[in-house]
């Protein structure tokens, strides 16, 4: 390859990189892109409302169950399903997969 061919392959990959970057620029200014900041601040008050709720479930559903079962059995279901939460935001937060336990099967 000659100088003067390898001069205009670096220029056209310069101009190129240029117009790229000039691009991206124009889409921030448009406000395509949003900053880390706020994305992250964002999700984290997403979790936090989120994290609440689930764990509301456990008193609501115990609430609602405290007509058909006895008190004993309502805290042990509210306990469960407590339980159950916990062991899924913890799976989300860690690994950011959840992976349900397999239950044992209860003699009754």
């Amino acid at each position: 390859m000659s100088i003067a061919t390898k001069k205009l392959k670096y220029e056209m990959d310069l101009k190129r990189e240029q117009a790229e970057k000039a691009e991206f620029a124009n889409a921030v200014i448009r406000g395509e892109y949003i900053r880390k900041e706020d994305v992250t601040a964002e999700l984290q008050r997403f979790f936090v409302i989120l994290k609440r709720s689930m764990f509301g479930f456990s008193r609501k559903i115990a609430n609602e169950l405290s007509g058909i079962v006895d008190s004993i059995e309502a805290r042990r279901i509210e306990k469960m399903i407590t339980e159950l939460t916990s062991d899924a935001l913890e799976q989300l937060s860690i690994d950011g997969v959840y992976t349900a336990t397999k239950k044992k099967k209860e003699k009754t």
